[in-house]
Formats: structure tokens, C-alpha cells, sequence
């Protein structure tokens, strides 16, 4: 099974917001405006993985609990985690796209990596992130905000 997800986040006005992405926070930048810590990249996986197996969007399950208090993606991501073991899957590489101007993020993007093996128990190596400005095309683009696309491929566990 294949599953595509986005997701996309304008910078917060908040300038004491933490950017959290993979579940690495990078360090002296701003965070992105959400009701949780805006972890598009997350958001994008948790949308991928549910539409490879045919489940609902995020919202559906992280605004309820959003609303307990609960701002942490990567306890979103152990809900949809959950339902691709109960149904015997497991991830085989994951293909993450993101679209910023800024912040440059080729020098973090191991960090993101490593972060990100370590929460889908999966190697680097099936982990891949590329990165585009934009070119000043789309808002994202001209560094208003961030956009992220993500691939995933599901095998039989």
C-alpha cells in the first residue's frame, strides 16, 4: 500500500514558539501556528499513513484531543502507529517533500532523520527529506510559512 499526505503552517506571530519538525526541535527559529506545535512534517506522515489504510484525516482525531491538552504530534502519530499494527502493517520507507524559504534546512536534516527513526522505529536509510525554497512561487515560498508533502509505502509485517 502507498499513502500521500500534506499538511501546511504559516510562521506564528508567537516568537517565543518552538519550530518543531520529525519530532526535533530546530533550534532559533520561529514555530509554526497551530493549536498544537505545528509539526507539519507529523501531520503530513500521520495523513499519509491513514490514507494508505484507508482511515480519516488528522483532525479527526487530534482536535479532540487537542482540546484535552494534548499538543504533542508524535501522541497523534501513536494513534494511526496503533491502527497499522492492529491491521499487521508496518512502514517500509517514508519520502518527506518540504517547501520553505526559510529556514535553510540541509544541515538539520539528519537530526530530522534520526528523530524520526527513532519514532517509527525505522532505519535512516528508509527515510528520505528533500528541500525546496520555492523559488518566491507560493506563499511558502516567499517565507510566510512552510508546506510538506509525504509518501509513505506499507508492507506486511
Amino acid at each position: 500500500r502507498i499513502g500521500l499526505g500534506q499538511d501546511s503552517h504559516k510562521f506564528s506571530s508567537n516568537k517565543s514558539k518552538k519550530l518543531v519538525l520529525g519530532g526535533y526541535v530546530i533550534l532559533n527559529e520561529i514555530g509554526l501556528d497551530a493549536n498544537s506545535d505545528g509539526d507539519l512534517i507529523l501531520h503530513a506522515l500521520f495523513n499519509a499513513i491513514s490514507s494508505a489504510i484507508g482511515d480519516k484525516s488528522l483532525g479527526y482525531y487530534s482536535d479532540p484531543m487537542c482540546k484535552k491538552g494534548i499538543t504533542d504530534s508524535r501522541e497523534y502519530l501513536r494513534v494511526i502507529l496503533n491502527k497499522l499494527n492492529r491491521k499487521n502493517l508496518k512502514i517500509n520507507n517514508v519520502s518527506i517533500s518540504i517547501e520553505a524559504l526559510k529556514p535553510k534546512l540541509d544541515n538539520q536534516t539528519d537530526k530530522i532523520k534520526e528523530s524520526l527513526s527513532k519514532i517509527l522505529n525505522l532505519d535512516k536509510e528508509n527515510i528520505g527529506i528533500t528541500c525546496t525554497s520555492g523559488e518566491g512561487l507560493t506563499s511558502f515560498g516567499k517565507g510566510e510559512g512552510m508546506q510538506c508533502f509525504v509518501a509513505v509505502s506499507l508492507r506486511i509485517s
